[in-house]
C-alpha cells in the first residue's frame, strides 16, 4: 500500500514588470474590473499614469481617442480628464463666451455649431459658429466662423464627421391637394457647393396632404447615410420622412417622434391599438421598412406627448472626431424618452415622465422575445423619473453619453402654485457606468432591478450676470459645452 502524500499549493508571484505589461492590454472597463477585484492591481493603476488614465475613462464612460501619444501623453490627456470629469459633475465653468444675434433670426445648434439664419428677401445668410472644445485642443481663439449666402432657408442641420449641411425653407406655397412643397439643399461644410457623396444638390417633395394643417415645427435627424425630417402641422399630427441622401430613396412615418440607433435601426414613439408603444423598424433598405418588434410603454403613457431626447454624443467608434484626445464611448450611451401630458388642467397634477435605459438594450433585435415585448418584461431594465415641476418652466433635457442636462426656470410649482423668486437652475443626471450604488434620489418612481443604471444628480443655480436676469428659452448640451439661448 503506497503511503498518502501531502498535497502541496505553490504559490507564484508575479513581478511588477510582467504585471504591468499584462494590464497594458486592458480596455478601460477591464482594467477597471481588475481595479475592483485585486487590490494590488489597483495600486499599480494609481501608482503609472497611462493605466490610472484608462482607469478614469472607464469611470467617466470615455474612451481614448485617436490624436497620436507623441502629441498628447497619457499624463497630459490625465490631467485633462480629471478636470473635464470634475467639472462636469459640479456643473461649474471657468469660461464664458456670448454671442449677439440680430433678431429676427433663426437661432439653434447643430454638429458642434451654433447656427443663425437671418432672412433678405430674395436670399438668407447663414453663420456658422464652431463651439470650443479642450478635447480638441480648440480654444475660443480657434473656433471657425463660417458665413454664407443662399436661397431662402428656415432650417439646417450640421453633421461635422461627413462635412454636410442640409438646409430648408420651412414651407412653400400649399398646392390644391392640401400639400406643401419643401426643397432640400445637400452641401459641403467648407465649400457650400454640392456634397459630393450627394446624388445631387437638390431633393424636391411634398409633405402629406394636411387638410388645410400649416407646418408649424420641422426637425432634421442624421446617421450616416440617412435623413429624417419631421414635420409637425397645427393639428398635431406628426410626420417623419426618412430617407437615403445619397441616393434619394425615401418613405413616410407617422409615429409622434422618431430616433435613430444607427443605420440599420430606428426607433419610433406612437399609440396603436390604444397603447403606447416604441416600435423598433429595419431602415437599412428605405423602400422597404419593416417593424422588428414593438416595445410596450407604461399604460399612463397613451394619452400624453411622447418625444425621444437625442443623444448627442458618437453612436460609434467610427463617427468620433479624429481630433478628440478621449470621447464618450458609444456602448454607454442612454436612451431617454419623454412623456408629457396633452393638456394641464389647474386642478390636477399632471407631471411629465422620463424614461431612461441603455440604448444597447435595443442594439440586440436577434434575441428570443416574442414580436410584442410588455412594459412588465422591458421595463426591468429601465428607470423612469417623475418630473415634479410644470412643464412650462422645463427646458431640455439634452442627453450627452450617460448625462442628461435641464434647465429649470423659476416659476410657480405646479401644486403649492407659490411664486419663487430664485434663480433658474441648471440640472444634471449621471448614469456613469461603474458608479458606486447608492440610495435613488426623490421621483425616481420606476426602478428596474436590471436597468444596471445609477443617477447621480446634481444642480447649481445660473448666476444672473450669465443669463441678465432672463429665463432660459432653449438649452444645447454636447460633449464639451452647455449652451443658454436667451430673448
Amino acid at each position: 500500500m503506497s503511503p498518502h502524500r501531502k498535497t502541496t499549493i505553490r504559490r507564484f508571484r508575479i513581478s511588477n514588470d510582467v504585471l504591468l505589461s499584462i494590464l497594458e492590454y486592458l480596455d478601460p472597463p477591464s482594467l477597471w474590473r481588475a481595479c475592483k477585484a485585486f487590490r494590488r492591481i489597483y495600486s499599480l493603476t494609481m501608482e503609472y499614469q497611462s493605466l490610472r488614465y484608462k482607469h478614469e475613462l472607464a469611470v467617466s464612460g470615455m474612451k481614448d481617442g485617436a490624436v497620436a501619444y507623441s502629441k498628447a501623453p497619457p499624463i497630459s490627456r490625465l490631467k485633462l480628464l480629471l478636470n473635464y470629469r470634475k467639472d462636469w459633475l459640479e456643473l461649474s465653468w471657468n469660461h464664458e463666451l456670448r454671442l449677439q444675434i440680430s433678431l429676427p433670426a433663426q437661432v439653434g445648434s447643430s454638429g458642434g455649431f451654433v447656427h443663425q439664419i437671418h432672412g433678405h428677401e430674395p436670399f438668407s445668410t447663414l453663420e456658422l459658429s464652431e463651439l470650443p472644445s479642450c478635447r480638441k485642443n480648440r480654444p475660443p481663439a480657434l473656433t471657425r466662423h463660417l458665413k454664407f449666402t443662399t436661397s431662402v432657408i428656415d432650417r439646417v442641420v450640421v453633421d461635422l464627421a461627413q462635412a454636410l449641411v442640409v438646409t430648408a425653407p420651412l414651407s412653400l406655397p400649399t398646392s390644391q391637394q392640401g400639400r406643401i412643397g419643401i426643397q432640400l439643399h445637400f452641401r459641403d461644410l467648407w465649400s457650400f457647393a454640392k456634397h459630393p457623396r450627394a446624388r445631387a444638390l437638390t431633393y424636391e417633395f411634398s409633405s402629406p396632404s394636411s387638410a388645410g394643417a400649416a407646418i408649424v415645427r420641422m426637425t432634421f435627424l442624421v446617421c450616416g447615410s440617412k435623413l429624417a425630417i419631421s414635420l409637425e402641422f397645427s393639428d398635431g399630427r406628426n410626420k417623419h420622412l426618412i430617407m437615403n441622401w445619397l441616393n434619394f430613396d425615401a418613405r413616410w412615418l407617422d409615429d409622434q417622434d422618431i430616433q435613430f440607433l444607427d443605420e440599420t435601426y430606428l426607433l419610433g414613439a406612437s399609440t396603436r391599438s390604444g397603447s403606447a408603444v416604441v416600435s423598433l423598424y429595419n431602415v437599412s433598405k428605405i423602400t422597404s421598412i419593416s417593424v422588428v418588434r414593438e416595445f410596450e410603454l407604461p399604460p399612463t403613457w397613451s394619452n400624453t406627448i411622447m418625444k425621444f431626447l437625442p443623444n448627442s454624443s458618437p453612436r460609434s467608434d467610427i463617427s468620433q472626431p479624429s481630433d478628440a484626445l478621449f470621447y464618450a464611448a458609444p456602448e454607454t450611451r442612454v436612451l431617454a424618452i419623454s412623456s408629457t401630458p396633452t393638456a394641464i388642467s389647474h386642478s390636477e397634477f399632471y407631471p411629465m415622465n422620463w424614461l431612461f435605459l441603455k440604448e444597447s438594450y435595443f442594439r440586440f433585435p436577434s434575441r428570443k422575445d416574442g414580436f410584442r415585448v410588455s412594459w412588465g418584461q422591458w421595463g426591468q431594465y429601465s428607470l423612469i423619473k417623475e418630473i415634479d415641476v410644470h412643464p412650462s418652466a422645463i427646458r431640455g433635457p439634452c442627453v450627452v453619453g450617460t448625462k442628461v442636462f435641464y434647465v429649470e426656470n423659476a416659476v410657480h410649482s405646479t401644486r403649492s402654485h407659490a411664486h419663487s423668486n430664485r434663480s433658474s437652475r441648471l440640472r444634471v443626471i449621471d448614469f456613469s457606468p461603474f458608479a458606486e450604488p447608492v440610495e435613488y434620489p426623490r421621483g425616481w418612481t420606476s426602478v428596474g432591478p436590471r436597468a444596471s443604471l445609477i443617477p447621480v444628480e446634481s444642480r447649481r443655480s445660473i448666476p444672473t450676470s450669465s443669463v441678465d436676469g432672463l429665463p432660459v428659452k432653449d438649452i444645447i448640451a454636447t460633449e464639451d459645452n452647455i449652451v443658454l439661448f436667451l430673448v
